[in-house]
């Protein structure tokens, strides 16, 4: 027990002696420091008062208001949405991509044929390919 409030009185001791002290140095510059300076003229200032007890950090003190909540909620449904259309747009155009650099023969959609095109068209759609996989896979 003796050595429980030594060791506490010895802490009250040195956090009473602990102090902040400012002084301006020859260039005009002002310094603060827990020592006071030796050869200066120094002002001791007082700590700043300690938080009462009751007292909760901003962000635990506020309440969430419900209506905020179900806007975010939505946002970051929103959000989700958009990344997975992102991530489908750029398969798709890398598919595109590999396909137009491979294939010079496609289907048809109207008629179900294979039809072939020409090198321009073909051009055309790699570079389309490539935009597309700037714009939604990075």
């Amino acid at each position: 027990m003796r050595i429980v409030l030594l060791t506490i009185m010895m802490m009250l001791a040195s956090m009473a002696s602990a102090g902040l002290y400012k002084w301006v140095d020859d260039d005009g510059n002002v310094h603060y420091s827990q020592k006071p300076p030796r050869d200066k003229q120094f002002k001791r200032l007082k700590p700043p008062a300690p938080a009462p007890e009751d007292a909760k950090p901003l962000y635990q003190s506020q309440k969430a208001d419900p209506k905020k909540q179900a806007a975010d909620n939505e946002v970051t449904k929103v959000k989700a949405e958009i990344e997975k259309v992102r991530a489908r747009n750029c398969e798709a155009a890398k598919q595109n991509l590999k396909n137009y650099t491979v294939y010079k023969r496609f289907l048809n959609k109207k008629t179900g044929e294979l039809t072939r095109i020409d090198d321009k068209e073909r051009e055309r759609q790699i570079k389309k390919a490539q935009e597309g996989i700037r714009e939604f896979c990075n």
